[in-house]
């Protein structure tokens, strides 16, 4: 007796992967980050296109034209959309205002916290809704998307969801956001009325997870909160850049990794608790629901929120979860919620890391566990793996640098990640019902949480651990295309071992040049750093050498510093207090000597110099005074501003009163001019210093506030302007760049350049520039 019996296809035959809803979410996305850079005129034009391609699309089923009627159907709901809003954000009478320059007093409420700026930390910002513009008694209402930027600590106690008044100024903001104004407040808030309910237990949650963290030392204090409830407030600066510095970021930004791990735990419990479907699915429900009112609005959490909200659904429904069509409705519905977050970096770079994820790591996990590795083992390997190829394309277009650290650092930071940030999230619960037990979690945390806090700092100190690489779209896109090509090559059996030979030698080949970083060149005169927006130069003096200013963050100069193998200061010159000058100082004090810091009054920029009488400790701290001078070996600085008498009533009097000082290094002229504007450079050439110059570092990131007597007068034959790439204040004007080369001199620009080395060969001046 025989018996026949069909073969049951492999799962990979019976299901085959819809791509429909993926292509649909790729044209919402498309169409709104088109549309928030145009008017309502081709945002029009955008939905008519795309309208034209899904009526075409109606004879196609499959197949290559169907991809494309299916793309457009997402862009024509998106075009859509993204229109509407743009045509709120282009309000004729709220662009006149911003055009203007308009002051008045402004009525918000508060989207976000206010929090420190990554760029200038004295300064706070957050987002907002504009309700309504007094100027001089003309009242402009409506409901506008705007930046809020602010200074002061009384900015740090409002919460979100707060309404309040306060004088501004309203400025035009950058393109390609559905942002319709910056406002710039011009005093303290003035709150009206009470929060909502959600958003008193947000603000109670981080108020006591504040209380209760007092009890355990820093740093680990400060990054509890960070790794709870995405609340960096505390946490310190230095640690921060750590943390960027090793791809250890997504730890302290609520994502999905926190939601999976929380609402994980709500359903373990509940199903141990004999729930069924439907209160598990409540029980998660309300945990994301908390995580997103206590955490906020962030991109990675509204996308790692409906992502899990459809999970729960498919669990309710009795149906196997879907991850790829869960991250796609969730770009779908966050986009079309809200089409600005289609141009944030952010939901980028978390969409990017989910498509890495789902489409590489469990793939390349497999053939570890063939081999007899623990599948734990293997994700905690091929997951940051995975993600780090996702995102570096990304990373690449911002300019934001690739980590070399970062698969190491993810992979030993595995051992303790999911419980520090339970531990975290549970001490944030816990405060908040009650106090004592909430402070017994959070010292429990803090244990893990030093493993971290190790692993960042001596990650971000290993020579070469952020290799700053050239950025924008088509760098961005050519790395995309080089990393798809090799994950193809690895897809192949026989190409596979020799293209992983080749990474690993291409691997250890780069341990030699991250730890011989050579040093400055012969004949070496001065380097400005690359420091973003801001300023910070190193002239040699000796066996030591002389830093002017440090730029805004501590990493950035740090690794500059170490380049050029510093490790000793002979004099700290910081040209006045404003923080893209002084906040990057721990950097550069960081494992080095430093024998004196030169300054001037510190004026008005109070958070700078509290900055740095912090961080000098012991370091005597010098006044600068017109005609001093400093001798080291072949350098010699003399003083030439701020005058005796400080400037005030100026524009900007930290500016103004900067410290300028005249350096001779081995029979090369550099003058070092800070900040000074129109009325310091006046003061400079009334003074009768010599100001005629070889290299000039020009005033002011090359602003528009320049003296042409002053740059005539300087007539370097190189200038250099430190500047960040896209800044907010249009640095550098062209007006004050086009008189110097006219003058004969050749201008380098660190938001171009990179990193600006001058060396003097004889009569001969050489730039070297390192991006």
């Amino acid at each position: 007796m025989s018996y026949e019996f069909a073969l049951r296809p492999a799962p990979s035959e019976v299901v085959r992967r819809d791509w429909r809803l993926p292509l649909v979410a790729a044209g919402v996305w498309a169409a709104a980050l088109a549309g928030l850079y145009g008017t309502v005129a081709s945002g029009i034009v955008i939905a008519a296109g795309c309208l034209v391609l899904v009526v075409l699309g109606r004879r196609w089923k499959r197949g290559f034209p169907a991809a494309v009627a299916t793309v457009a159907f997402g862009g024509l709901l998106s075009a859509g959309v993204t229109t509407v809003h743009v045509a709120v954000r282009d309000h004729a009478g709220l662009a006149a205002l911003t055009g203007s320059e308009a002051h008045g007093v402004a009525e918000l409420v508060l989207h976000t916290a206010p929090k420190p700026s990554t760029r200038r930390p004295e300064l706070v910002t957050a987002t907002a809704r504009l309700r309504s513009f007094d100027a001089d008694g003309v009242v402009l209402e409506g409901h506008w998307q705007v930046l809020l930027v602010a200074s002061g600590e009384e900015w740090l106690e409002v919460n979100a969801g707060q309404r309040l008044t306060v004088p501004a100024v309203l400025r035009e903001p950058d393109a390609g956001r559905l942002t319709a104004a910056i406002v710039s407040a011009r005093g303290p808030p003035e709150t009206v009325g009470a929060l909502s309910f959600p958003h008193r237990i947000a603000a109670h949650v981080r108020e006591r997870l504040a209380i209760a963290v007092g009890a355990v030392p820093q740093p680990e204090a400060g990054l509890i909160p960070a790794l709870a409830v995405g609340d960096t407030s505390m946490m310190d600066p230095e640690l921060a850049a750590d943390f960027r510095t090793t791809g250890l970021v997504h730890l302290v930004v609520v994502s999905g990794y926190h939601l999976s791990l929380v609402v994980g735990a709500v359903l373990a419990v509940a199903l141990a608790c004999r729930a069924g479907p439907r209160g598990r699915v409540a029980a998660g429900s309300v945990a994301i629901a908390a995580i997103v009112v206590v955490a906020g609005p962030q991109p990675s959490v509204l996308r790692a929120a409906v992502m899990a909200g459809m999970t729960l659904l498919a669990l309710a429904a009795g149906r196997p979860r879907a991850a790829m069509p869960g991250l796609a409705t969730a770009v779908l519905v966050v986009v079309l919620a809200d089409p600005d977050m289609a141009a944030q970096a952010g939901f980028a770079l978390s969409v990017a890391a989910c498509v890495g994820l789902l489409f590489l790591a469990f793939r390349w996990a497999r053939p570890l566990e063939h081999r007899g590795w623990p599948q734990p083992v293997a994700l905690a390997v091929t997951i940051p793996l995975a993600t780090q190829v996702a995102v570096t394309p990304l990373l690449i277009g911002l300019g934001s640098g690739v980590s070399l650290v970062s698969v190491p650092v993810n992979v030993l930071a595995a051992l303790v990640a999911a419980p520090v940030v339970v531990l975290s999230v549970g001490a944030a619960a816990v405060a908040a019902v009650w106090l004592p037990a909430g402070a017994f979690a959070a010292q429990l945390a803090a244990v893990p949480a030093r493993w971290l806090i190790w692993l960042a700092r001596n990650g971000a100190e290993i020579p070469g651990a952020l290799v700053p690489v050239p950025g924008g779209v088509w760098w961005g896109l050519g790395s995309a295309a080089a990393m798809a090509v090799l994950v193809l090559l690895l897809q192949m059996r026989r190409v596979r071992v020799p293209v992983l030979a080749v990474l690993v030698a291409a691997g250890l080949g780069t341990v030699p040049a991250c730890l011989m970083t050579g040093g400055p060149p012969s004949g070496w005169v001065v380097t400005m750093c690359d420091v973003g927006q801001g300023d910070a130069l190193v002239l040699p003096a000796g066996d030591a050498v002389v830093v002017v200013d440090v730029g805004p963050e501590p990493a950035a100069v740090d690794a500059c510093l170490d380049e050029l193998e510093v490790d000793r200061i002979a004099l700290l010159v910081l040209s006045h207090f404003h923080i893209d000058h002084t906040a990057g100082i721990a950097g550069a004090m960081e494992g080095r000597a430093v024998d004196a810091i030169l300054a001037p009054p510190p004026g008005e920029a109070q958070y700078g110099y509290e900055l740095v009488e912090e961080r000098a400790g012991a370091v005597p701290v010098l006044e600068a005074v017109p005609g001093e001078v400093f001798e080291f070996g072949a350098t010699r600085l003399e003083v030439l501003g701020p005058p005796a008498e400080p400037l005030s009533g100026t524009r900007s009097d930290p500016n103004n009163n900067s410290v300028a000082v005249r350096a001779e290094v081995a029979g090369t002229s550099v003058l070092l001019t800070g900040d000074v504007e129109l009325e310091g450079q006046r003061a400079l050439l009334s003074g009768g210093a010599a100001l005629g110059v070889d290299v000039l570092k020009v005033p002011h990131h090359g602003s528009s506030f320049q003296v042409r007597e002053f740059l005539e007068a300087a007539d370097p034959a190189v200038a250099l302007v430190g500047v960040g790439a896209g800044n907010e204040y249009g640095h550098p004007d062209p007006g004050p760049l086009g008189v110097l080369e006219e003058g004969g001199a050749l201008v380098f620009r660190t938001d171009e350049a990179g990193r600006i080395t001058v060396v003097r060969n004889g009569n001969v001046f050489e730039v070297t520039t390192v991006n």
